[in-house]
């Protein structure tokens, strides 16, 4: 095979093969079957990666193997040495999560089906990510049996899949997800309806059962049998009503795997749960989730689920507790370290608070606009007292779960590296260590044809100490460096400053029609202020719509 330097169709080539090796694990333990980590480690740049036995080999397996032999010898060892480093960051089962009921307990979902949860376990790491999923929830016989019509999957498990995979924060691509690919992930699916607040069983006054708070209970014990006592990490992470389920029930959780192991660290990550409970724009009739503002829906529900919030929170509002629900309320009384990230413009926010007309006009009023710019402003306002906080100017809802999240920037620094310093601090994860000790230069000993004497060993070995102490310099002073880059761009406060939604470039694509409005407002505004004939920015678009 040819020892050429590496090009970038080579390194094209070998980043294709590293997204093979990680998404087809029976291709890699074929490959690697007779190869230990350290002998990966240990052979050197001119061996080359041995095919698997021709009797064994799978389409899968013989699509790998033929674009290792594409690589050449060198890029062979480097793809050889990447696997091995992803191997040791503990990526060693399928990229599905499997799921497990609760099936000996009376802890159910909505419709009495046993509640449940999916994991991935991921043997070497000690980072474990417990995901609580959103979707809205229902408060009395007409919204939930309405609920159960068209969302049923949100209040039964009868057709839950045996497996699913995870995108976004779960995903195990480092691609798509860089700092958390190797983490074992848990998602716990939500079938409650109640926030994940509720302690009510069904009875003969309620057919649905409002059990959110006690499935948590009950995951979180089996997961301390399965593993999660030996985590050095817990992120307690969740979107929409997952998020407001995380503020309600994290320090709760924390009591639950601190009496297993109190050193353990239980943080809380809050996507897209923080909710106002301001006035809506215009009051519709509460008949569901989608047709009440927050204010009115939560309290609604919180007569129904029986609710079990934080008790300090209810020590300041004792004859209003669903103000519990909401984020900048509750968030004086929690004691474990969050997390929050809110869309300035949340769509499920806009939505609810009835902004917009069933069928909007081609243009909006200039109290629409008024009260849609005053909300972004709220909610800044709002999180003022949060420690650690990302808040993009974008008309989105959900973050964490989509394969684009850690690409949303504000102040050119991205979601993922922010929570990723919240959580772990600069150059703690052994992982990144290891990886950013074989960026740094590595300087051999020059080779001599001269035959060695006596004098030319003793000059060989001081200079041998010498190189070596230089390479030590050397390496120490670059991790300075790298440390110091890292920690400059370590914010936990992040806010966009811009004044209008989706000014921030870096926001999704919006999927929300709304947009084309929000488009046309402001391009007319602009040609208004410069003086520009409108009809000539008709095409022009602003970011993100």
């Amino acid at each position: 095979m040819s020892n050429s330097p590496l090009t970038k169709g080579h390194l094209r080539q070998m980043m294709e093969g590293i997204l093979i090796l990680l998404g087809t694990w029976s291709a890699l333990t074929t490959v690697f079957s007779s190869t230990s980590a350290s002998s990966i480690m240990s052979s050197s740049p001119s061996t080359p990666l041995s095919p698997p036995p021709v009797a064994q080999t799978t389409p899968g397996v013989a699509n790998t193997t033929g674009r290792l032999q594409q690589l050449g010898t060198r890029g062979q060892w480097l793809l050889r040495h990447i696997a091995s480093m992803t191997l040791s960051c503990g990526v060693k089962e399928m990229s599905n999560m499997k799921r497990k009921l609760l099936r000996h307990s009376e802890v159910t979902c909505n419709d009495g089906t046993p509640a449940g949860y999916y994991i991935r376990k991921s043997h070497g790491s000690q980072r474990w990510i417990v995901f609580l999923e959103g979707g809205w929830y229902c408060f009395d016989h007409v919204s939930c049996s309405e609920r159960s019509r068209v969302m049923g999957d949100y209040m039964s498990s009868r057709n839950w899949p045996k497996f699913r995979s995870g995108s976004g924060i779960m995903s195990w691509d480092p691609l798509e997800n860089p700092y958390y690919f190797h983490s074992n992930v848990v998602y716990i699916p939500y079938c409650s309806s109640d926030s994940w607040s509720g302690t009510r069983p069904r009875s003969s006054a309620m057919e649905f059962s409002f059990m959110g708070s006690r499935i948590l209970d009950e995951v979180f014990t089996e997961l301390l049998k399965k593993g999660l006592k030996q985590a050095k990490t817990v992120l307690v992470a969740g979107t929409s009503a997952g998020g407001t389920g995380v503020l309600i029930n994290i320090d709760r959780i924390a009591d639950i795997i601190h009496a297993s192991d109190p050193s353990i660290d239980v943080r809380g990550l809050v996507d897209a749960g923080w909710f106002l409970d301001n006035e809506p724009f215009r009051a519709k009739h509460c008949r569901d989730a989608f047709t009440c503002s927050p204010m009115a829906g939560i309290q609604k529900g919180a007569q129904v689920w029986v609710p079990r919030l934080p008790e300090a929170c209810i020590a300041i509002y004792p004859n209003e507790i669903w103000r519990c629900f909401f984020g900048h309320r509750v968030v004086s009384s929690i004691k474990s370290s969050i997390y929050v990230i809110q869309n300035l413009y949340d769509a499920a926010q806009i939505k609810v608070n009835n902004v917009f007309d069933e069928r909007p006009r081609s243009d909006l009023s200039s109290e629409q606009w008024r009260y849609l710019l005053s909300l972004g402003e709220e909610v800044k306002q709002s999180l003022q007292n949060v420690t650690a906080v990302f808040a993009p100017a974008c008309v989105a809802h959900e973050v964490l779960t989509q394969p684009e999240w850690h690409a949303i920037r504000i102040q050119g620094i991205s979601l993922a590296e922010s929570i990723h310093c919240w959580e772990s601090g600069a150059l703690t994860s052994s992982c990144l260590q290891s990886n950013l000790e074989s960026l740094l230069p590595k300087t051999d000993p020059p080779l001599s044809d001269a035959p060695p004497s006596s004098q030319g060993k003793r000059k060989k070995r001081k200079k041998g100490k010498k190189n070596k102490k230089k390479k030590e310099k050397k390496n120490k002073e670059a991790k300075k460096r790298y440390s110091r880059s890292v920690m400059k761009r370590c914010q936990r406060r992040l806010l966009d400053e811009c004044p209008w939604p989706h000014c921030n470039c870096s926001c999704a694509k919006s999927r929300w029609e709304t947009m084309t409005e929000v488009n046309s407002y402001f391009l007319k505004t602009l040609a208004a202020v410069m003086g520009i004939d409108p009809s000539k920015m008709a095409n022009s678009r602003l970011c993100g719509s």
